[in-house]
């Protein structure tokens, strides 16, 4: 007769090719085939319990084949939100019923109209709006200074693209609707003419265009006379400053620095208080220098400046104190306002110190003015259920389409309606037909479905597979008792579940290696045995190819790793599984099954061998001696090893528990080489105690030889919940 070691060595040394020849095998290839063909049709828990075959092939496939009758039961596991601590799978002693659950996709996961990253995203668009409109007006304004010296006709003006559009909206004119022959006629209109063509138009905007023609030097002809250009050097920055006053949304760069130089050529002309604060630019340059935004009246600025800081009594010391005092003493202004001969309003330092102020200020306002705003966007957003809703809501959704480029009173609403319901997976959706790429980011960075209303994002998991990752991870650092790690084992859960939500693409997962390691921790395995070059292999590797990297690997483990990502063959996130079941939860069951079904065919032969089997692939699982307690094959395992009777069951509880810890270090048992001397001492004390060539195992997996008594299990279920 082969021994049970025997009989457990010939399967386990060899496992992964065993489980194939099962799985070629006709009746389980047969119900494999079934499973595959027939599970993504099913689409609610009536139709799932209804088909025996598909019902019975997942129980037996995750250890619950003897609960295959309770239907109703079962049904509440599977429609528990797994998410919630308190549902009811969750709330189960036995984790075998959440990790059923975990496998289908029966609960709806939350719907959330953008995760962190999406707001994130959103809101770093708009600050790279205002980066961009910066860096426009410069590059706008370099382009037209190096053209318009060179432009000698109103044809060559309007002509080119660029510099028209710049004239144009310098002096806030239409750029879109324009009309060559008007505009021509204006250019080259003699404002001293009462006749001449602007002067005698009837419009509006009159003045504008009026304007215009005086800010070139055009003759009648449309060119320019000799020794003339088309703008002189005043005429030039008299549009360059309106153009960067103008056109951008708020004060960039360049209006600070055209601000600048236009306060530091003119405040060696100021010989009087009077003429500072009358010149509104320069009053303004200084009020912001000196962050005084806030003081509506020029006088109390004046007042200020002629304050003599000898007298305890002055102004700026008794209405303003140190504030208000460096303002006084950046300039050099008399109580009466004028300056002391051989003085200036400022020396050179003063100057250098009110600029290098004003420059480190000027968008000071605007920077908090911005932070509120995105504190809104972030508190508020998630309270959109709908598009309708977003697009009724003006502060957030103008914010969101600025972010993408739109112009708010330029956008059409029905526009960006049929944009934020196109489905990115559909090739012919709205967004993916546009040529504007624009809205196909804007599309991804919300989570509306065709309807307009709130979905489930697109994650790298799903919100079922993360939380059951993280209850995962801090089962395992705390397994055993290490109660002390339970803090940081949190810690980290959390970080995980908020972070991983923001993984876009299988590169950004594997280069993160703290994710990395917590999903190996989540599944068993110690971080320290696998490099950064085998997570990438793992995550480049196709699930469908069977001689693919990580389907060649003896740890079956590192498929179930990547099957937990919805990474599509590129690498990027797939569209959400439309079935009861996505790919990592019927990957787990099938190969699941292939091991309930290796086990039995093995047991055929040698029932110790089965629950060796069994036991070698139930302890990654085992945490406390109550797992062993309730799990009658598990406790014929322990029993048998060490010699115990069967009477044990009847003790009390505690009891029990104190002798499976006296015996086993399930922490130590981890470690394989200390498994299989455990399994070794199992399979020969198996032999000594079975002397006969009948086989108890179907009775300890029906529950029908040595049993655990009821009260051992009340116990059990009372201490574990």
């Amino acid at each position: 007769m082969v021994s049970t070691f025997l009989s457990y060595n010939l399967i386990n040394r060899d496992l992964r090719g065993n489980l194939e020849r099962v799985s070629s095998s006709n009746q389980v290839a047969r119900e494999e085939q079934y499973y595959k063909d027939n599970i993504g049709k099913v689409k609610t828990v009536e139709e799932f319990v209804d088909n025996y075959r598909l019902y019975a092939y997942a129980m037996k496939a995750h250890g619950l084949e003897d609960m295959t009758y309770a239907k109703a039961f079962m049904k509440k596991v599977l429609e528990s939100d797994l998410t919630d601590t308190d549902s009811f799978a969750n709330r189960l002693t036995d984790q075998r019923y959440a990790q059923f659950a975990a496998a289908f996709q029966f609960s709806s996961e939350t719907s959330i109209v953008q995760t962190t990253r999406q707001i994130d995203e959103v809101i770093g668009n708009f600050q790279q709006a205002l980066e961009d409109e910066g860096e426009s007006v410069e590059v706008e304004t370099a382009y037209y200074k190096s053209k318009i010296a060179t432009i000698s006709s109103v044809d060559e003006l309007l002509g080119d693209e660029r510099v028209r559009d710049y004239v144009l909206k310098g002096f806030n004119l239409d750029t879109k609707y324009w009309n060559k022959d008007h505009l021509t006629k204006v250019l080259t209109s003699d404002l001293n003419d009462p006749a001449s063509y602007v002067n005698t138009l009837n419009v509006a905007n009159k003045s504008t265009l009026q304007a215009m023609t005086a800010n070139f030097n055009f003759n009648a002809a449309g060119t320019l006379d000799t020794g003339v250009t088309a703008q002189d050097a005043t005429q030039t920055l008299a549009l360059v400053e309106a153009y960067t006053f103008y056109v951008p949304s708020r004060t960039v760069p360049a209006e600070a620095q055209l601000n600048k130089d236009y306060y530091e050529a003119k405040i060696g002309s100021i010989t009087n208080v009077d003429d500072l604060v009358n010149d509104p630019r320069m009053l303004a340059y200084v009020k912001t220098a000196f962050g005084m935004e806030d003081i509506f009246l020029k006088s109390t600025i004046k007042n200020i400046l002629t304050s003599d800081l000898n007298d305890p009594n002055n102004y700026a010391t008794v209405f303003g104190g140190e504030k208000y005092e460096a303002l006084t003493k950046a300039f050099n202004f008399q109580t009466d306002g004028t300056i002391a001969g051989g003085n200036t309003a400022q020396t050179a330092a003063q100057t250098d110190t009110t600029s290098g102020q004003y420059m480190s200020r000027y968008d000071d306002a605007q920077d908090q003015k911005d932070d509120d705003l995105y504190t809104y966007y972030r508190n508020f957003i998630g309270s959109m259920d709908s598009v309708e809703e977003l697009q009724s809501t003006p502060r957030l959704y103008d914010f969101v389409l600025t972010a993408f480029g739109f112009d708010p009173n330029d956008t059409k609403d029905s526009v960006i309606e049929k944009v934020l319901t196109s489905d990115l997976a559909d090739p012919n959706s709205f967004a993916n037909k546009q040529k504007d790429e624009r809205y196909r980011e804007l599309a991804a960075a919300f989570n509306f479905d065709s309807e307009g209303n709130k979905a489930a994002p697109r994650l790298a998991q799903s919100q079922q597979v993360i939380t059951q990752t993280a209850k995962d991870y801090v089962i395992t650092k705390t397994r055993f008792g290490h109660e002390e790690d339970k803090d940081a084992a949190t810690k980290e859960a959390k970080y995980y579940s908020e972070n991983i939500q923001n993984i876009q693409t299988a590169s950004e997962f594997v280069a993160n290696r703290r994710l990395v390691d917590f999903v190996l921790v989540a599944n068993g395995i110690d971080p320290e045995d696998v490099t950064n070059d085998f997570i990438k292999q793992v995550f480049n590797s196709d699930l469908d190819d069977p001689e693919s990297f990580v389907n060649i690997q003896e740890d079956h483990r590192y498929v179930e790793i990547l099957s937990s990502f919805n990474f599509d063959a590129k690498g990027n996130i797939a569209v959400r599984d439309s079935g009861i079941q996505g790919r990592y939860g019927q990957m787990t069951t099938e190969y699941l099954f292939l091991q309930q079904s290796l086990e039995e065919e093995v047991g055929e032969d040698s029932a110790g061998a089965r629950l060796a089997l069994y036991f070698q692939r139930m302890m990654p699982s085992i945490n406390s001696a109550y797992d062993i307690l309730g799990d009658t094959a598990l406790l014929e395992v322990f029993r048998t090893a060490y010699e115990l009777p069967a009477e044990m069951s009847t003790m009390d509880i505690e009891k029990q528990k104190l002798l499976v810890e006296r015996y086993m270090d399930f922490d130590e048992l981890q470690d394989p080489d200390e498994l299989q001397k455990f399994i070794t001492r199992f399979t020969a004390m198996y032999d000594l105690a079975n002397e006969t060539d009948t086989s108890p195992l179907m009775q300890l997996f029906t529950g029908s030889s040595t049993s655990i008594s009821a009260d051992t299990l009340l116990s059990i279920a009372q201490l574990k919940a």
